[in-house]
């Protein structure tokens, strides 16, 4: 069956990767969350989609040359009306708020633009001691970073993260040790065949970001094992 993750959260009602979206996303039914990982110049790790402060907080310039309490002090409603005190959360909060849930939480490490030394091991450790790696699945655009997790001496279930027209994805994916593909919905529109082939070699297909209700159910028809939207009420109605 097809699960349904939300997109940084309920993002389509709620500010994006902030608490106040990922509980809106438990509420609406979603299966998971799928949230995104940056470090602070103190070495914390904050969940914020964009390398800089810009576009989604009060703030400006890079996360990486801000410690956490400069990012925390930061107004992160994004805009929306009702969310005047919400902020970035760091991985930590959102694992001790969403893993009772029993959502799956779909970390992306954002380090294909910064490279953030040591975010992986910091972001496992992380994901040990809340008692969740059952519950977590990694990702990224960084497969370097990827087949890091992948191949650790704790392994580790990892989607490889991309958007060109790949040919015959699944046989570098199972490569380099990845258990899933995170393609965008429209490379799989290209290559409907790629969700039967990663089955064959025990790899998931994790699809984004899937906002039509057409799409979905031709993505569901297809076999995905999940869809990542904005809409993961829409898009549960629409299966």
């Amino acid at each position: 069956m097809t699960t349904i993750w939300a997109h940084r959260g309920a993002s389509s009602m709620a500010p994006e990767n902030t608490l106040a979206a990922f509980r809106l996303a438990h509420e609406l039914g979603a299966d998971g969350i799928e949230l995104d990982v940056q470090l602070t110049s103190d070495g914390q790790v904050v969940c914020l989609h964009d390398e800089t402060l810009d576009r989604t907080t009060s703030g400006s310039g890079p996360v990486v040359r801000h410690t956490l309490d400069d990012v925390r002090a930061l107004d992160a409603s994004y805009g929306r009306a009702g969310y005047a005190d919400v902020h970035v959360p760091t991985l930590e909060e959102v694992l001790a708020a969403i893993g009772p849930t029993g959502m799956m939480i779909n970390i992306e490490l954002k380090n294909s633009v910064e490279p953030y030394p040591g975010l992986e091991q910091t972001v496992l450790a992380l994901v040990n001691d809340a008692g969740l790696a059952e519950q977590v699945v990694y990702s990224t655009f960084n497969h370097i970073s990827a087949t890091a997790i992948a191949r650790s001496t704790q392994p580790s279930p990892v989607g490889l993260l991309f958007e060109d027209v790949l040919a015959e994805p699944w046989h570098y994916a199972d490569h380099l040790a990845a258990r899933a593909l995170h393609p965008h919905w429209k490379y799989v529109s290209y290559a409907p065949e790629t969700i039967a082939r990663c089955h064959d070699l025990g790899i998931a297909v994790n699809i984004w970001t899937v906002d039509d209700a057409t799409v979905a159910r031709t993505m569901a028809d297809l076999g995905a094992d999940a869809l990542i939207t904005n809409r993961p009420d829409a898009i549960r109605a629409a299966l």
